[in-house]
């Protein structure tokens, strides 16, 4: 793995992750569907905003993590010839790091706009309110929804038992690639445990992991985040759509894309996990767009 390409929650995701050897998402068992009529579920998790470590403040920093950068890019061998390809792209990385290394403020600004986009942002009422007015189950009925918030006693039907119970519980936080300029993006890994309503007997598990599309850190930090939190948004949409869907209704499992930590959501019926257009050009600031 490169140097400049990170995620925040690379452990968290191979710990949600983990027990997934073949699909992490797999349709419940078509004859445990045919008994259900109604659901509920209960949203918890955690977020992930440090961002004390992102991007490079000023030119010596940039020269210090492009020639980090620049060593791990360059293919080498091993012996003396490695070592010296090894060196070369550590020069050049330092150079160029330093040249493009943005002013200490403008980091120090950028940081703090993504760390506080993230803490303000209430995935867990986005998700949970998203959930509650979902029809993405098909023909089984999803009662209520609860969370720490929102407890039973304050959501409709309160009363009622459902057939299932889905106990959903996600991991937020920010996925970056390179150093000196990151591109940043919202990585989130969302489980759900799905019991019986009346015997509290777990019966299915799930784990989706949703990536957003990676910006440079400076564009998504723009107007206190605003690009970021849309980014949280959208993830909540997608996931409150997919959860349901994939559990009640497909019939394929979903798979993480080749060699990544993400899935591909672009199969939903509402076309809300097709990749969405940028508002702006990443050319502004000179950074580019990934998906997964």
């Amino acid at each position: 793995m490169r140097i400049g390409r990170r995620l925040v929650a690379t452990g968290i995701v191979l710990s949600l992750l983990s027990g997934c050897a073949q699909a992490p998402v797999n349709p419940i068992p078509e004859p445990t569907r045919r008994s259900v009529t109604s659901i509920s579920g209960d949203v918890s998790g955690l977020k992930h905003a440090d961002t004390s470590r992102l991007g490079a403040r000023g030119s010596a920093e940039g020269a210090q993590l492009g020639a980090q950068q620049g060593a791990s890019i360059l293919p080498g061998g091993g012996g003396i010839v490695g070592l010296a390809v090894m060196g070369v792209g550590a020069i050049v990385g330092g150079v160029k790091g330093a040249n493009e290394a943005q002013r200490e403020d403008v980091v120090d600004q950028a940081r703090v706009f993504l760390r506080t986009a993230i803490e303000d942002t209430d995935f867990t009422e986005l998700l949970r309110a998203r959930l509650a007015m979902s029809k993405a189950a098909g023909d089984v009925e999803i009662i209520n929804v609860t969370s720490q918030a929102t407890p039973l006693a304050t959501v409709p039907d309160g009363a009622r038992v459902p057939d299932h119970f889905l106990v959903i519980e996600y991991r937020l936080g920010l996925q970056r690639e390179h150093l000196v300029n990151p591109n940043v993006g919202i990585i989130v890994l969302a489980r759900a445990k799905v019991r019986n309503g009346s015997a509290n007997q777990q019966l299915h598990q799930a784990t989706w992991a949703y990536c957003s599309a990676r910006y440079h850190f400076v564009q998504m930090a723009a107007n206190y985040g605003a690009a970021l939190r849309a980014q949280i948004d959208h993830a909540a949409a997608v996931l409150a759509e997919a959860i349901p869907y994939d559990l009640y209704v497909s019939k394929r499992p979903r798979h993480l894309l080749f060699n990544s930590t993400c899935m591909d959501f672009s199969d939903l019926p509402s076309g809300i996990g097709r990749p969405p257009v940028s508002p702006r050009s990443s050319s502004q600031v000179g950074g580019g767009a990934r998906e997964g």
